[in-house]
């Protein structure tokens, strides 16, 4: 009985002692922000992810905007550690109508074919919503 007792302390130990390990490896990343602006408006926004003291390049983004200021596009690109390059990655189009809203078209980038012809998706979104969707 004490065997047993014993045996299962232990296992009930190791358990823990693992799951102790997991949790102190996953450690929350730090990230910061490189933002340029002209004329009041966000341009470009690259963001690094900071471990052990090092800056690594994550994702940059670029945006550009139609006659009444609004954003037209944004496109995002990954780095690749590999080539050391900014691998495009989405595009979203941002159209705004008449009725009041903001119609959207979201496409990945495709190798192959070199355009953001994968997943493509559309919505269709209340001009109201434009100040949460770009602050």
């Amino acid at each position: 009985m004490k065997a047993l007792v014993i045996s299962k302390s232990l296992i009930v130990l190791a358990v823990t002692f693992i799951c102790s390990l997991t949790v102190s490896a996953v450690s929350p990343r730090n990230y910061l922000y490189d933002t340029k602006e002209e004329n009041g408006k966000v341009i470009s926004k690259v963001i690094f992810s900071q471990e052990d003291g090092l800056l690594n390049k994550e994702v940059r983004y670029e945006f550009t905007y139609n006659d009444a200021g609004k954003v037209a596009e944004k496109k995002a690109y990954r780095w690749n550690k590999n080539s050391e390059e900014w691998e495009p990655y989405y595009l979203i189009t941002y159209k705004y109508d008449n009725n009041g809203d903001i119609n959207t078209v979201y496409g990945m980038w495709n190798k192959k074919k070199k355009d953001y012809s994968l997943n493509v998706q559309t919505m269709s979104i209340s001009q109201n919503s434009y100040d949460t969707i770009f602050s």
